[in-house]
C-alpha cells in the first residue's frame, strides 16, 4: 500500500499538523477513509485545560456546573473511563489494566507529530440531539457520529481549518456476582488486572454492567432527565434490579451497555452523579490497558443505529449524568474516544476519533470482524502521551498481569510497516 504524509497550513500557522494516510482517501456517504490498517498510533494526545463538571440535576430540568481543571500527557484521559459497547456484537472477553506502583516508566515522550482535521464535535451534540427527541424517555441507544474529512492528498491545495461537589447521599450499590472468581491478587506484572470478563466462563471480576435503563428494576426515570444508569439483564436488552453477568450472546442492533469498576460511588468520591441512579467508579490510572475480544457480525438492520456497532471509552462522569444530554461534561471537553466504531449501516471499515478539548482522529480504518473475533488493545501511556488502538494475534492472553516489554512492544510496532497509521493532536 501507499503512504502518504501532507502537511496542513493554516492562513497564519500549522492547522492541526500531519497525518499518515494509507492509500488514498475516499468520500464515502460523507465519512473519509484511506486505508486498511492494524494499528493506529496517536501522540501528543493529552493537554492542559478545564471543562465544566456537572454539580446539580434540577427537578425543573436546570443543570449547574462547575469548573474542573486538567492537565498532564494524557489529560482528560488520565481520569476515570468506562468502556461502552453497542451491538451487533459478540462480546467474548473485556480485560482492564494499571501500572502497578513498583512499575518504572520511561518518561521519554516519542516525537510528536501533528495532523489536520476539520470540526466534528458538534456533530456529536447534533446526533445528541436527535437521540433525546426518538428516545428521552425510552431506553437510551448510542448516536451515530459523522465522521470527519481528512488530510488532504498532496496535489490540491489544503483549506484551513475554518471541580466536583458532594455526591447525593444514597445507599452503596451492592457487588456484582460472578459464577467464578477471576482475580489473582499476587499478580507481579507491570502492568496488573484491575477488572476482567469472560463471556464463555460466565466471568465478571472487579466490573459491573450498565446500561440506561432506569425505572426497570433499578436506576431512576422521570418526564424531566429520562432513564438514568441501572443495573441491565443478563442478555444486555433492558434493565435488572441488581448486578447481572453478561451471558454469551449477541448484542442487538441499537442496544448498548457500559463496563464500570465494582467500585461503587460512596459519599463524594464520584463527585456529582444523577440523585438515584445506580453509580461505579471507573477505571483509573495515568497508565491503562484495555483488552477487547469481538467480533461485529453483519444483520442488515436499517433502523437507527442499525447494523453500526461501536466499542468506545468516556469520561465516567458523562453517563452518571445524562449521556444523550445536554447535562454531562461530554460538550466542554472532558473526555470521549472512539476505540472501534462502524459509521453507516453494514459498512465494514471502523474508525477511531478522539473528542475532548482537542479533538482529532485518523482517516485510516480497521477491518470489521464479521466472520471471527478478533483481539485489540487500547493503550493509553501516560509517560509518552500516546494511545496505540492495536489489532493483537489471536494468541494473546488476558493474563492476570502484564510485562511493561510487552506493552511497550504493542506501542512501538515497526514505523515502517504499510499497516501502521500515524496520528498526532495538536494541543493549544
Amino acid at each position: 500500500m501507499k503512504s502518504s504524509v501532507v502537511l496542513a497550513l493554516g492562513s497564519a500557522a500549522l492547522v492541526a499538523g500531519l497525518q499518515q494516510c494509507t492509500g488514498s482517501s475516499k468520500n464515502e456517504g460523507g465519512n473519509w477513509f484511506c486505508g486498511a490498517v492494524n494499528q493506529i498510533l496517536y501522540s501528543n494526545v493529552g493537554h492542559s485545560g478545564s471543562y465544566k463538571a456537572v454539580s446539580s440535576m434540577g427537578s425543573d430540568g436546570s443543570c449547574e456546573y462547575e469548573n474542573h481543571p486538567f492537565s498532564g500527557p494524557l489529560a482528560p484521559f488520565n481520569e476515570e473511563l468506562t468502556a461502552l459497547f453497542r451491538g451487533p456484537m459478540n462480546l467474548a472477553q473485556f480485560a482492564v489494566y494499571n501500572v502497578s506502583p513498583i512499575s518504572k516508566r520511561d518518561t521519554t515522550s516519542q516525537p510528536s507529530m501533528h495532523a489536520r482535521r476539520h470540526g466534528h464535535q458538534h456533530l456529536h451534540q447534533r446526533h445528541a440531539e436527535k437521540k433525546r427527541a426518538e428516545a428521552k424517555f425510552s431506553k437510551s441507544t448510542r448516536p451515530k457520529p459523522e465522521e470527519l474529512e481528512p488530510v488532504a492528498e498532496p496535489e490540491p491545495e489544503p483549506e484551513p481549518e475554518p471541580e466536583p461537589t458532594e455526591a447525593p447521599s444514597s445507599p452503596a450499590p451492592p457487588k456484582p456476582t460472578s459464577t467464578s472468581s477471576a482475580s489473582d491478587s499476587t499478580a507481579t506484572g507491570d502492568y496488573n488486572r484491575i477488572g476482567y470478563y469472560n463471556a464463555k466462563q460466565g466471568i465478571a471480576d472487579g466490573i459491573v454492567f450498565l446500561g440506561n435503563y432506569g425505572g426497570d428494576g433499578s436506576g431512576q426515570f422521570d418526564s424531566v432527565w429520562g432513564n438514568s444508569l441501572s443495573y441491565i439483564n443478563s442478555k444486555a436488552t433492558g434493565g435488572a434490579s441488581s448486578p447481572q453477568v453478561l451471558d454469551e450472546v449477541l448484542i442487538p442492533s441499537n442496544k448498548e451497555f457500559a463496563i464500570y469498576s465494582d467500585k461503587p460511588c460512596e459519599g463524594n468520591s464520584c463527585g456529582y452523579y444523577r440523585p438515584g441512579s445506580v453509580a461505579y467508579h471507573g477505571f483509573p490510572g495515568d497508565s491503562k490497558v484495555f483488552l477487547f475480544e469481538f467480533d461485529m457480525p453483519l444483520d442488515g438492520e436499517r433502523g437507527f443505529n442499525g447494523d453500526m456497532p461501536a466499542v468506545w471509552t468516556l469520561n465516567a462522569k458523562i453517563p452518571r449524568t445524562e449521556q444523550y444530554g445536554d447535562c454531562a461534561c461530554w460538550q466542554s471537553g472532558c473526555g470521549e474516544f472512539d476505540v472501534f466504531e462502524i459509521l453507516a449501516p453494514g459498512d465494514t471499515k471502523a474508525k477511531s476519533t478522539f473528542h475532548a478539548e482537542v479533538n482529532g482522529g485518523s482517516s485510516d480504518y480497521f477491518e470489521r470482524p464479521v466472520n471471527g473475533m478478533i483481539k485489540v488493545a487500547t493503550i493509553f501511556d501516560g509517560p509518552s502521551g500516546q494511545v496505540s488502538v492495536k489489532i493483537l494475534d489471536n494468541d494473546v492472553e488476558f493474563s492476570p498481569s502484564l510485562g511493561e516489554e510487552l506493552v511497550q512492544s504493542w506501542i512501538e510496532t515497526e514505523r515502517t510497516s504499510g499497516l501502521l497509521s500515524l496520528f498526532s493532536l495538536l494541543s493549544g
